[in-house]
């Protein structure tokens, strides 16, 4: 036998004991044979399940740390946009002022008087870009980034956490069945000492 199908086997008889009704719930006047039985079964089963525990919160620590990164990225991202929308309206800005003194003396040629042509070349340069619109681009060219990178990841970890929390209520329904049952136990010796 391998040991893949030996790890399946211990598998399916984890599942059966998880689904056994006796380990779940302690009987209303539980003999002693159920109470050993639970006594020597659900150790297993608390220790499985805690091992499952520690998996889902590994693999959701894994998820929040990814998307620790993808959040540098984009910012990183964003960070590049706004530089490269600085950097065009100054090289733009650059063209426009070595160019206005031509256009003033263009201007001037056609009918305009000197702050006439001044106003008007003035006027042609290109708007220097708000904080707001820069964000505002950012935002929206980094949204495929987003919505295919971080998203997602967001979706895994509410899968996991719905999945660990789901883990967590069986958990300690079988440690409070264990736990109840080591006082019946307990109960169960006192009665047998005293007859």
């Amino acid at each position: 036998m391998s040991r893949y199908q030996d790890d399946n086997s211990r598998f399916k008889k984890i599942e059966e004991l998880i689904n056994d009704p006796l380990l779940t719930q302690i009987p209303s006047d539980p003999q002693p044979s159920e109470i050993a039985e639970i006594l020597a079964k659900n150790p297993a089963v608390i220790g499985w399940i805690g091992n499952i525990l520690v998996d889902l919160e590994s693999q959701i620590s894994n998820k929040k740390l990814l998307i620790s990164k993808k959040s540098r990225e984009l910012a990183i991202k964003k960070s590049e946009i706004r530089l490269g929308t600085i950097n065009a309206y100054r090289k733009k800005l650059e063209e426009v002022l070595t160019n206005e003194v031509d256009e003033i003396k263009k201007l001037m040629e056609t009918g305009y008087t000197r702050a006439e042509a001044k106003e008007i070349v003035r006027l042609r340069r290109p708007e220097k870009p708000r904080e707001a619109d820069l964000s505002d681009k950012a935002e929206f060219i980094t949204r495929e980034f987003v919505t295919t990178q971080i998203e997602p990841l967001e979706d895994e970890i509410l899968v996991l956490q719905k999945e660990y929390d789901d883990w967590k209520v069986k958990y300690k329904l079988f440690e409070n069945n264990f736990k109840a049952s080591q006082s019946i136990k307990g109960l169960i010796q006192n009665d047998r000492d005293r007859y």
